[in-house]
């Protein structure tokens, strides 16, 4: 049998996100540095926080992730990051859950990059990502 580290193909995750009125599928891939994230969507952007839709199979427990943007397959695209903290989740269906984070940092690399993806797209076009959990020091 194989282990979740010797997979021969990256891992994809699927769920079901609301757009309007109805439930779109959609497909994240994860590339094999990022096994130990939980793949996700983003949803939507506020200011100083965003929503994130993610897999219902296991709730959302920590309270520190760092989100790491994934903008292709190519090696070669930049993965923005940014410390964020969990500031509440909750199911949205069979299939996937929401949770809403607050960006610990003001102006990070991901968040600049997401208020310009989200300014300039006139279509719906959602971002994956990955969260992975943060230890914090003497929690």
């Amino acid at each position: 049998m194989t282990t979740p580290d010797q997979r021969r193909f990256p891992r994809v995750e699927f769920f079901l996100v609301p757009d309007a009125n109805e439930q779109l599928p959609v497909w994240v891939i994860k590339p094999e540095s990022e096994t130990v994230g939980r793949a996700g969507v983003v949803v939507n952007l506020s200011g100083g926080g965003l929503q994130i839709a993610v897999s219902a199979q296991e709730p959302l427990q920590a309270h520190h992730y760092e989100l790491r943007l994934l903008l292709g397959e190519d090696e070669g695209v930049p993965l923005f990051c940014a410390d964020v903290r969990r500031v509440w989740s909750r199911p949205l269906n069979c299939s996937a859950q929401l949770g809403g984070f607050e960006f610990e940092s003001n102006s990070s690399d991901a968040e600049q990059f997401l208020l310009v993806q989200t300014a300039h797209v006139a279509a719906r076009r959602w971002v994956h990502c990955v969260l992975v959990e943060r230890m914090t020091a003497l929690a």
